[in-house]
């Protein structure tokens, strides 16, 4: 009799339990990942005060093995796929090795670089952007790269400012030092979606 009850317990337990896995914020694995689980969650992303420009995913692999992320830019309020990758552990190092294929139309264009936490609880994202000959490429991808490829250097931060709102921004090295990637990007929001917005 108590084996019959304790199935019809984890029967109940089962029927109950949502399909998605405990809030991702909230990892249940204590690993190298912790400091970086703030990020995971579908976030909009905009310009300070101004409407969402794209949505980003940070997603776990199995049993928080790696971090799948993605980037989709909003044009009439439809979701265009931008970049996506993945984020592992670099047990040498101990911080993560970032590839992304950037520019999905194509797969020509790669990003990839290490991931760090900085003391303050920063992440931030190294990036080295390799384009494909013919691709155009930084500053004013005016011109195409020529046989050898072309690189360019850029660097995203990400800071928690609450449960459900993150401070990034992304920059692009030049001769003078970091400027931004695209107007505003230097200061931009990522705010937590609620679930009626996910698809």
């Amino acid at each position: 009799m108590r084996v019959a009850a304790g199935m019809v317990v984890l029967l109940v337990l089962a029927v109950a339990a949502p399909a998605a896995a405990a809030p991702a914020a909230a990892p249940s694995l204590a690993g190298p990942f912790a400091p970086y689980a703030f990020l995971v969650g579908e976030w909009n992303v905009s310009p300070a005060g101004a409407p969402a420009m794209g949505v980003a995913r940070f997603i776990w692999g199995p049993n928080q093995s790696y971090l799948w992320y993605s980037l989709a830019l909003l044009e009439n309020g439809e979701e265009q796929p931008h970049f996506e990758g993945l984020m592992v552990w670099n047990g040498a190092r101990r911080d993560l090795d970032m590839l992304l294929i950037l520019d999905l139309q194509s797969g020509r264009i790669q990003e990839q670089g290490p991931v760090s936490i900085r003391p303050d609880g920063t992440v931030v994202r190294e990036i080295t952007a390799t384009y494909a000959e013919g691709e155009r490429f930084p500053p004013r991808y005016d011109t195409p790269a020529g046989p050898q490829g072309a690189t360019a250097h850029f660097r995203q931060t990400f800071r928690a400012s609450g449960p459900d709102t993150i401070l990034t921004s992304a920059t692009r090295e030049t001769k003078e030092g970091w400027v931004a990637t695209f107007p505003g990007s230097d200061r931009l929001v990522m705010a937590r979606r609620p679930p009626a917005a996910k698809r």
